[in-house]
């Protein structure tokens, strides 16, 4: 599932490297690409992870929360 998240926050952030990008633009990519959810899928393997703390277990990403109190999302 990491390397799927991975791999959308690339191109998510092609134009701009080392950008973030809020968890509602991943999770509606997420949702395009596989008809399904994130939250959803994040439920088949971490039953009681919401999906900011998901994200945090991903060693690949940097979860941030911005002023205004949105999620955001990068490459590690």
């Amino acid at each position: 599932m990491e390397k799927v998240l991975v791999k959308i926050v690339t191109n998510l952030t092609a134009k701009s490297p080392g950008s973030y990008v809020p968890i509602s633009n991943l999770s509606s990519e997420f949702h395009r690409l596989y008809g399904q959810p994130i939250t959803k899928a994040i439920k088949e393997f971490q039953p009681s992870k919401k999906f900011p703390k998901f994200l945090e277990l991903c060693s690949s990403l940097k979860l941030y929360k911005s002023k205004e109190g949105c999620w955001l999302v990068s490459l590690s």
